[in-house]
């Protein structure tokens, strides 16, 4: 049992996994960054940023269903961000390669529309 102890101890000690907060801009019709770049199964906040004064949203179905502990506003893989406001969701992403885009009528034509890159 004493052999024990010590592992135990040591895994008590052991520091938090950081979690990384990543921001996300949301304008007329763009997203900053465009490739956001994620490590897999580290715990993450994406902070989404609508600039604008107009609706978006970050919409990233496969990205939100291959994701763990998905917590925020997140409904149908689609985040909706109105105008001016923030919105934070936080979750573990999954290793892959994941479209992003603004499903408001013909934003992601203008331009707005990105890649999640998980590694």
């Amino acid at each position: 049992m004493r052999a024990f102890l010590p592992a135990i101890l040591l895994a008590a000690s052991a520091p938090a996994v950081a979690q990384q907060t990543i921001e996300v801009q949301l304008s007329s019709f763009d997203f900053a960054p465009s490739t956001i770049t994620l490590a897999a199964g580290q715990p993450v906040v994406l902070h989404l940023v609508n600039s604008g004064s107009g609706g978006h949203n970050f919409a990233a179905p496969e990205f939100f269903a291959a994701a763990d502990g998905v917590s925020g506003p997140v409904r149908d893989g689609t985040v909706e961000v109105p105008g001016h406001r923030s919105v934070d969701v936080r979750l573990t992403p999954a290793r892959g390669t994941y479209r992003l885009r603004c499903t408001h009528t013909l934003h992601s034509t203008f331009g707005m529309r990105g890649t999640i890159v998980v590694e």
